[in-house]
């Protein structure tokens, strides 16, 4: 600091810690430097007296001891699956019935209760009416069958065991009671049919083992015309795995002898046909081969038929297409045919229809859980087609033979179902033919369209409703007419189609005892089945049931 002494006082400050004030006077004059001297900081920590008295700790040690403490494991009770309670069973069921045309109607089923061992049982039925339908001769009939059949349960197999016996009565009511009077014995048929058969199936759980089916079956039919039949049938088939695929061979033996009161006829049919079956997780495709030799009296007739399908699974079983070629050769005997039109001759010629070639294809699936359905298109070649034309040799031409043509046959078949536990199952299928004959104008007593609805609904299993609608189309029958110089005209005579109705309601009234009420024919038409042939209108029948 420079201080300029002209007769001034000058006060000089000095700031330390604490502070203070320094007063000089100075008297002069002159140049005067002053200063300040450094000040020295108190450099003093606080410090923290610890009272506490510390305690010396001397050596210590553990003394162990062990002690018991035994414990008792309790067992855990394994879990055990409780299912539903077994159904009863009752061994027998016992159902009879009165409707009108004067119908009686029985029924017994008597089987054993559950067994791991075996099981059988034996059914017995009769079902006649003594009516005769106006304008029409008698057209009582009778049907009676009885059948007695068995199981034994092996380790790895299945054995069963059958023998039935049915006689089935009708007449050939098919003319005019005015023109002509015949009595009852004089229009009788009847069927005596005596059925054996034998199989064993295995069960076993490896694929790659030959699982195997094999069938042995025995039938002798006799007419009241002195006709009889018989028929010695061997069939099965053996399947085993390889390399995670299928392979099955099917075979079977099938002869036949048929003898009329003038001739005699023999047949046998060697099928032989092995697939190989190959599945995925969206395809399954068959692929084989059925080699056919029809051994007839006097020559045999080899034959070979593709037998190939192919589907794929395009969406979660909801759309699988599906497409095929196969073949086969039919047995035509006189058994079969009579079972389609017990109005036949009782010495009839049979020849076997040969199906050369059926292409097929369609959609099928399920829409839910309760909706399933399947399409199905096919064009087959059939040769010896079967047909059914009156005799007109006959005075009354009620009875029927049968000739065989070549046809080119369209199918076009739809179908779906619908099921809802055991409540309620509705069933809808349709199907339209088409028959390109190569002699016949007609595929005689074929219908282009057939219609069924079927439907059954169980109310808390007390009351059961079940209900049949069908349309049957219009069919074609064959005329001869001759005129007085011996040219024969051949004309095709239409039936009406029909669409009628049957329904049926059981209520239960305990577990034991239950009634039925069966109406058939509901809209009352008459319709020809077969030519001069007229169905009963309107039927009726109630009856109850009883389980023991």
């Amino acid at each position: 600091m420079l201080c300029v002494l002209v007769l001034h006082e000058c006060n000089l400050f000095a700031q330390s810690r604490k502070t203070d004030t320094i007063n000089y006077t100075t008297e002069g004059s002159g140049t005067y430097y002053a200063h300040i001297a450094d000040a020295n900081k108190i450099n003093n920590n606080p410090e923290v007296k610890d009272s506490t008295q510390k305690i010396a700790v001397g050596p210590y040690g553990i003394h162990s001891q062990r002690i018991n403490t035994p414990y008792a494991i309790d067992p855990i009770i394994p879990a055990q699956m409780v299912g539903e309670p077994l159904t009863k069973l009752y061994s027998g069921l016992v159902k009879v019935g009165y409707g009108n045309y004067n119908m009686p109607y029985g029924e017994v089923w008597y089987n054993n209760l559950r067994s791991k061992e075996y099981a059988y049982g034996i059914h017995m039925k009769h079902l006649s009416s003594t009516s005769t339908l106006k304008d029409y001769g008698n057209s009582s009939f009778s049907d009676n069958e009885l059948g007695l059949y068995g199981k034994k349960f092996l380790k790895e197999h299945t054995l069963l065991g059958n023998f039935d016996y049915n006689r089935n009565v009708v007449h050939f009511y098919g003319y005019d009671p005015v023109l002509h009077r015949l009595e009852k014995d004089e229009t009788v048929q009847r069927f005596n049919l005596f059925t054996a058969g034998a199989e064993l199936q295995s069960h076993y759980t490896k694929p790659e083992r030959f699982n195997h089916d094999i069938r042995l079956s025995y039938y002798n039919l006799m007419d009241l015309y002195k006709s009889s039949e018989n028929n010695i049938n061997a069939n099965g088939f053996v399947q085993t795995a390889i390399q995670g695929e299928l392979l099955k061979v099917n075979a079977g033996v099938d002869y036949y002898n048929y003898k009329t009161k003038t001739d005699t006829t023999n047949n046998t049919i060697i099928t032989l046909n092995p697939n190989f079956i190959a599945t995925g997780e969206k395809y399954r495709a068959s692929i084989g081969i059925t080699a056919a030799v029809d051994v007839q009296p006097s020559s045999s007739k080899f034959y070979f038929y593709p037998n190939v399908e192919l589907s794929y699974n395009i969406f979660e079983d909801i759309i699988i297409p599906y497409a095929g070629v196969t073949g086969g050769l039919k047995k035509n005997s006189f058994k079969s045919l009579t079972d389609e039109n017990p109005f036949v001759l009782s010495a009839l010629q049979t020849k076997n229809s040969n199906t050369k070639y059926e292409l097929f294809g369609g959609l099928r699936g399920t829409l839910s859980s309760k909706i399933a359905y399947t399409t199905r298109v096919s064009y087959a070649s059939v040769n010896n087609m079967a047909l059914y034309v009156n005799d007109y040799e006959q005075l009354l031409q009620n009875r029927f033979g049968v000739i065989y043509d070549n046809a080119e046959v369209l199918n076009v078949r739809g179908e779906v179902s619908y099921q809802a536990r055991e409540k309620l199952r509705i069933n809808i299928r349709g199907d339209y033919f088409n028959y390109k004959m190569e002699n016949e104008i007609r595929a005689w007593f074929k219908p282009q369209v057939k219609f069924t609805l079927s439907g059954n609904y169980n109310l808390k299993d007390k009351i059961v409703v079940k209900a049949d609608l069908f349309y049957i189309d219009s069919q074609y029958a064959k005329i001869i007419t001759e005129d007085a110089f011996g040219k024969q005209t051949i004309t095709a005579k239409e039936l009406k189609g029909v669409f009628d109705a049957n329904i049926g309601v059981e209520y239960r009234y305990t577990k034991k005892l239950g009634f039925f009420v069966n109406l058939n024919n509901i809209a009352a038409q008459r319709y020809n089945r077969w030519y001069k042939y007229p169905t009963q209108k309107f039927g009726f029948m109630a009856g109850l049931s009883y389980s023991f």
